[in-house]
């Protein structure tokens, strides 16, 4: 794990958010489409790569890939699915705010473990670590798009978005801790990650855009190149 995958995953999710602070709802336009892409992206790298590793390093592995995917369920009770595309604004109460920040807090914790493993970065040269900081991007976008129409002051947005970005690559600090110490401790956590992955990943390809269940051809575009790239790279 190098200092510049740090960087990297800490300055996704504050791109994502100084695009939201500069042009407000205009970006909105282009969110779905990253989703779609950073989607796409991070399913096809599960499927060709982290299910064979992760289903040949742990024990129960499919236990543990549940239990992520179940975890991601529970957190979009807490998040109400911003992650993967849903903005709800009309809430302004505190609690609301703070059980969104929770839940998307966790996340990003999920999100981190996995690049603490030079095992699976190596065998996706290094897509999983891209494919998650895409990710992230529309996860900051997210959050300071919520705290905008909630009315927060962008200094105090600024500080939230500042705090939810560390907590990715504390987390590659801790499995990198974990790797060194207790490597089935590490290798449980990287399965529940995977699962969590699974849930944000199929949820954003499946929802369509309309009760018609049709996908815009943007959308499309998006899903084939984020395929496309992960198979081509990763």
């Amino acid at each position: 794990m190098s200092a510049w995958m740090m960087l990297l995953i800490f300055a996704a999710p504050l791109l994502g958010g100084m695009i939201a602070l500069a042009f407000r709802n205009q970006a909105q336009v282009n969110y779905r489409t990253v989703l779609s892409f950073s989607g796409a992206f991070l399913f096809t790298i599960i499927i060709q790569h982290l299910f064979p590793l992760v289903f040949q390093n742990t024990p129960h592995a499919g236990l543990y890939v549940l239990l992520g995917f179940f975890i991601q369920i529970f957190l979009e009770q807490l998040t109400h699915g911003i992650e993967h595309g849903h903005f709800h604004g009309g809430d302004h109460r505190p609690s609301y705010i703070l059980t969104l920040i929770i839940g998307l807090s966790i996340h990003s914790f999920l999100d981190g473990i996995p690049l603490s493993s030079k095992q699976l970065l190596d065998a996706t040269h290094n897509g999983l670590l891209y494919g998650i900081a895409i990710h992230k991007i529309p996860e900051g976008f997210a959050l300071v798009s919520i705290l905008l129409i909630s009315n927060y002051k962008t200094s105090l947005t600024a500080f939230y978005l500042f705090i939810f970005s560390l907590i990715a690559p504390m987390a590659m600090l801790l499995g990198n801790y974990f790797q060194n110490k207790e490597s089935i401790l590490l290798n449980s956590l990287i399965a529940v990650a995977v699962g969590s992955f699974l849930h944000v990943a199929t949820t954003i390809l499946f929802e369509s855009e309309s009760a018609a269940h049709r996908f815009g051809w943007r959308r499309i575009v998006a899903i084939v190149v984020g395929a496309g790239l992960a198979l081509l790279f990763a």
